[in-house]
């Protein structure tokens, strides 16, 4: 069991880190999917892979907004098919989204006792801080929540429905507080009036365990230099 914990978090075949594999787009759903979320009236019209993309932002409703939309993100992080972006949002989707944090069903290491209390935290957690971001033009000229810099009336911006209606965050500056790094299908959590992906947003409620990457244990802690007896 102790080996499993350890290797669970690799590829069985090349030991690679399962995020840095460029086939989980294949295996995974649409976000909204992956959270269990309903669609909504915010879901882009636009299906994303006749445009030559993974994913396009909710809230954009023609092919031109949403070539605006990915004309201020860079570059190596836009989800066209067949390119880097592509492999950094299928790593990002394993990274900041892990399926072990959203259901118990993709849990092997939690115990009966504590069962109770991990469906509580994702019941609190989807109620009061889980949520899908969207695009709209600013109404009037405001301060991005992120860089504080000036958003204008009419540019592109990102909204949380988590936070007041006038919060706005320029498409490049929807970070992670604590990874900073662009939320993954602006996926995001809200936590002290910031923003976090959910795996940053988990650990700072719960303990996650560093070798199967659960939250809530943390069995096997075992320091850096511990070298483990294979032979």
């Amino acid at each position: 069991e102790l080996y499993d914990l350890i290797v669970r978090k690799t590829c069985q075949e090349c030991k690679c880190p399962r995020e840095t594999h460029a086939v989980y787009h294949e295996q995974l759903t649409t976000v909204r999917d992956r959270l269990g979320f309903k669609h909504d009236t915010n879901t882009s019209r636009v299906d994303p892979r006749q445009m030559g993309y993974t994913w396009v932002p909710p809230g954009i409703l023609t092919s031109a907004k949403i070539q605006r939309y990915f004309d201020v993100i860079p570059p190596e992080k836009v989800p066209k098919i067949g390119t880097q972006g592509e492999r950094f949002r299928d790593k990002q989707l394993v990274y900041q989204l892990p399926k072990q944090d959203l259901a118990l069903d993709y849990c092997k290491h939690v115990e009966e006792q504590n069962r109770s209390s991990y469906e509580d935290f994702v019941a609190a957690r989807n109620e009061i801080a889980l949520d899908i971001g969207y695009v709209k033009d600013t109404p009037q000229a405001t301060k991005c929540a992120g860089c504080r810099e000036t958003l204008n009336h009419g540019e592109m911006a990102v909204t949380a429905p988590k936070f007041r209606e006038q919060t706005l965050w320029h498409p490049r500056c929807f970070k992670c507080t604590t990874c900073d790094e662009l939320l993954v299908d602006l996926t995001y959590c809200v936590h002290d009036d910031q923003i976090y992906c959910e795996r940053h947003y988990a650990e700072m409620l719960k303990p996650r365990c560093s070798a199967c990457d659960e939250v809530g244990h943390r069995r096997y802690r075992m320091p850096f230099d511990f070298i483990f007896p294979f032979a």
